[in-house]
């Protein structure tokens, strides 16, 4: 059945992230229960994606590429669009057969062979690939490979359909030849594979445009953290409010050596907005954090931890806190003698169980976080690196059905999975974060947002989309460091806060911070 009023307002305040299965899917079910036509949505993409060269190439030859599929029938009337609107076009048969349906709307459109395409390329203007849709699995045949090499070669700009062609919208993985695309139109939604490399370096801009597909319903495994969504989970503080009920948070990190983790974690949380941070750490570090971080206390973490705790409103453990035998019982004693708080656990508090996962996962509770990379997830579920990265999405279920919270899988995108909902991808930050020292800022943020009383998974949401943001910059991101994304924080979320009301007609992913999280 059609999708209830319900999910209809959900959908039209979320973006998902569907596969090439799922997307496939959802254009199926459309048209066969009559909610949207078939012919009406090929139109609507060609009117799109013709608007879209319009706006950024607003003069010179079009080339499309036209495959056999509903991408070639896209391709068809978008070129005919632009035909229509007085653009100089080539059409050019891309696929075993001409597209089914047929969209030349009755223009006298012909379609060369790909042959002569390959002997007399174009040598301006701009090219359209609908070469490949959502449906195409597995690398590109001969002869599809042979069109897309020739496209890569013109160093013309390339726009594409949904996705490059070449590129495996579900996985992100590329087989063979796929396209270098300067602008990927997604049709309805972003597509998954897409935010995953190597796919996403093919893509150039993403945008993703609306045509209009019904409701869905069931909905998509995954959704993008948007600065629009995140926005709505971000919460004022009274005018009465004070340090108290900003919220108190324990962190438990710095080993001898390792001050830096603290500080960093340390910071981060102060600029998530905790009310007061109480760092636990190494006796020798005391100096080092507190002329660092001059607003937080310190205990050593040779003392009674209990007194801290009664105090804490959430708490923070793990960054640079060690693997010994001593720190995996601090570790252990702090979630046992907590009374309710949630917590955040990275870095070494989950190294310090990577020989007794089990005995981790009797320890945390539902309104936990957990921060892995892939190195330390395949630990904790007993597989192999290669295996994570191979299939981050079932690795985070895996995870929440294991250890019971949420699972921040930190990566390329960043993967947020708990028990209540879709897998939420972070789609900020990206390369900036490539850098040492920037996982401890996102555990210090989270820590702040679960201090602060925001649920497990919106305070890793928000935590993800802000520091993200805080570590990208315009052009190139040269010499950017851990210890600079902390004070930018304040500056993102005021970004977020301002985000107009009205949405765009078409969603941005780049490496704009601003418009990333549009």
């Amino acid at each position: 059945m059609i999708a209830s009023s319900d999910a209809w307002s959900r959908s039209a305040a979320e973006v998902w992230l569907p596969t090439g299965p799922e997307m496939a899917e959802i254009d199926r079910v459309a048209v066969e229960r009559g909610a949207a036509d078939e012919r009406v949505l090929i139109e609507a993409a060609g009117r799109e994606i013709a608007r879209r060269i319009s706006v950024r190439w607003p003069e010179g030859p079009v080339c499309a590429l036209v495959g056999s599929g509903h991408n070639g029938a896209d391709a068809l009337a978008a070129g005919r669009t632009l035909l229509a609107w007085g653009r100089p076009m080539r059409f050019v048969l891309a696929g075993s057969g001409e597209p089914i349906p047929d969209a030349r709307a009755g223009w006298p459109i012909a379609l060369e062979p790909a042959d002569q395409f390959l002997a007399a390329p174009p040598s301006e203007g701009v090219v359209l690939d609908g070469i490949l849709g959502t449906g195409a699995a597995g690398p590109p045949r001969p002869e599809q490979a042979r069109l897309i090499d020739a496209v890569n070669r013109m160093r013309l700009p390339v726009i594409s359909i949904d996705g490059p062609s070449g590129a495996d919208m579900t996985s992100g993985a590329i087989r063979g030849a796929c396209v270098e695309a300067d602008l990927t139109v997604c049709l309805g939604w972003p597509k998954f594979g897409l935010l995953r490399e190597p796919a996403r370096s093919h893509c150039g801009l993403i945008e993703a445009v609306e045509i209009g597909f019904p409701p869905i319903d069931p909905i998509p495994a995954s959704r993008v953290i948007t600065g629009r969504w995140v926005q709505t989970m971000l919460q004022t503080r009274s005018p009465t409010a004070h340090k108290g009920t900003s919220g108190y948070l324990l962190l438990a990190a710095g080993n001898r050596g390792m001050a830096g983790a603290a500080v960093l974690a340390a910071r981060a949380a102060d600029r998530a907005g905790a009310g007061i941070v109480r760092i636990l750490g190494h006796p020798d570090n005391r100096e080092i954090i507190q002329s660092a971080v001059p607003g937080a206390v310190f205990e050593s973490w040779s003392d009674e931890p209990g007194r801290a705790l009664a105090w804490a409103h959430a708490l923070a453990i793990g960054p640079g806190l060690g693997v010994d035998s001593k720190r995996q019982q601090l570790v252990a004693q702090l979630l046992q003698q907590r009374t309710g708080q949630p917590a955040i656990i990275d870095a070494d508090g989950l190294n310090a169980f990577q020989e007794d996962p089990d005995v981790l996962a009797e320890l945390l509770a539902e309104g936990d976080v957990m921060t892995p990379h892939a190195g330390e997830m395949a630990r904790l579920l007993g597989c192999s690196t290669p295996d994570i990265v191979d299939d981050p999405p079932a690795a985070v279920r895996q995870a929440v059905a294991r250890f019971g919270c949420t699972v921040v899988l930190k990566g390329s995108p960043t993967l947020i999975g708990d028990r209540n909902g879709p897998t939420r991808v972070a789609v900020t930050g990206g390369p900036a974060l490539a850098v040492g020292g920037t996982g401890d800022v996102l555990s210090g943020a989270i820590g702040g947002y679960l201090a602060g009383g925001y649920p497990a998974p919106e305070a890793a949401s928000i935590a993800s989309l802000l520091t993200g943001i805080g570590a990208t910059t315009r052009g190139e991101m040269v010499g950017l460091v851990a210890e600079d994304i902390p004070d930018r924080i304040p500056e993102a979320r005021r970004a977020v806060e301002e985000l107009g009301s009205r949405r765009s007609d078409a969603l941005l992913f780049a490496s704009d911070p601003v418009r990333t999280s549009t």
